[in-house]
């Protein structure tokens, strides 16, 4: 029997992290002075440094209680300890399926669908919930960075172009989110595209079965909306815990600059932080291109070069590794839970 093959996508994508990190070296190596860099890290506290682990576990918790309470809304019991775990598992698929930024949501709809009898439709639409409130603030933390970067710096006209670039299709985004999410024509459109689509490559698919799944389960992501929808005081709590959990996950950047000892630039620290969470969309998050976008961007908005670099190591020791570690732990965890549960059903 021969051995299956790597399938060529896993193959391009090592391919990308490896480029990713030689542009990452080569840039330290050409345009920043090693030295320097060590020297910097050297400095650092400790002691305030650790403060950015607990930020980022606060963050972690706060996005399972945002979560909790929009399932709750629906009639989905789930405990927080459960909502915790399956969070971090949504972090582990972030961090490490390339992606268009929903892998994280699918991942806590898969388990839980597996670890309960709820409707699958009603966990889409708390987790698309959570992702609307996610994307608003991360448009509002763009639009008040690119604002008071503006009112402070002379930035180039390209700097601007792209910033204000990535604000407009992060706008457009949450734009296409918002009508997809609470129009039913649009969802069905949607799916009669993708059937067209699937026809096209598969003529002789019986399309009837997955027509009728997926009709089932779209009517119970809308019923959740709408069920979100008509209990606006419900939603003060899950918004509270996400602005709470945006201020922690941004204060690990925050955190890291005091720790070196260097000023903290809360305008461009919120460009920076934004900009780089775009890269989720494609993908793109583990060690190379992430940290060289980080060091470009805080150098080109007049902050240090080797200070830049020593930022964006220590701060993807804590929103990658630390993430990985906890993450895959956790997804251990939740995947040994749900086979003891298969297996006495």
């Amino acid at each position: 029997m021969t051995p299956l093959r790597k399938p060529p996508h896993v193959n391009a994508v090592l391919l990308v992290l490896i480029l990713g990190l030689i542009a990452f070296i080569l840039y330290i190596y050409f345009f920043v002075n090693p030295g320097q860099v060590v020297s910097i890290l050297s400095k650092t506290n400790l002691a305030i440094y650790a403060g950015a682990f607990i930020a980022y576990l606060l963050y972690a918790l706060c996005s399972s209680l945002v979560w909790q309470r929009l399932l709750n809304s629906l009639s989905v019991k789930i405990t927080k300890r459960k909502a915790f775990i399956f969070t971090w598992v949504g972090l582990f698929f972030e961090a490490t399926v390339p992606q268009l930024g929903w892998s994280g949501e699918v991942s806590k709809t898969y388990l839980l669908t597996k670890d309960s009898n709820a409707p699958a439709g009603k966990i889409g639409a708390s987790v698309v919930g959570q992702k609307i409130f996610t994307m608003t603030l991360t448009v509002v933390a763009l639009s008040t960075g690119l604002g008071l970067v503006l009112l402070k710096y002379s930035l180039p006209i390209m700097a601007i172009l792209i910033v204000g670039l990535v604000l407009a299709l992060s706008i457009l985004t949450l734009g296409v989110v918002f009508y997809v999410s609470f129009k039913p024509t649009a969802t069905k459109t949607l799916l009669n595209w993708t059937i067209k689509i699937a026809l096209f490559f598969r003529k002789s698919w019986n399309t009837q079965n997955f027509r009728s799944k997926a009709e089932e389960l779209l009517e119970n992501f809308h019923l959740g909306i709408e069920q979100l929808k008509r209990k606006p005081k419900a939603l003060i709590q899950p918004i509270g815990f996400a602005v709470l959990g945006f201020i922690f996950e941004v204060s690990v950047v925050f955190i890291t600059f005091a720790a070196l000892g260097q000023p903290v630039p809360v305008d461009v620290v919120l460009i920076v932080f934004t900009l780089t969470g775009t890269l989720q969309t494609v993908g793109v998050t583990v060690f190379g291109f992430p940290e060289l976008i980080m060091t470009l961007t805080f150098t080109a908005l007049y902050i240090d070069p080797a200070v830049s670099v020593s930022v964006a190591l220590l701060t993807r020791v804590v929103n990658l590794w630390f993430r990985l570690i906890v993450s895959y732990l956790a997804l251990q965890w939740a995947g040994i839970k749900i086979i003891r549960q298969t297996s006495k059903r």
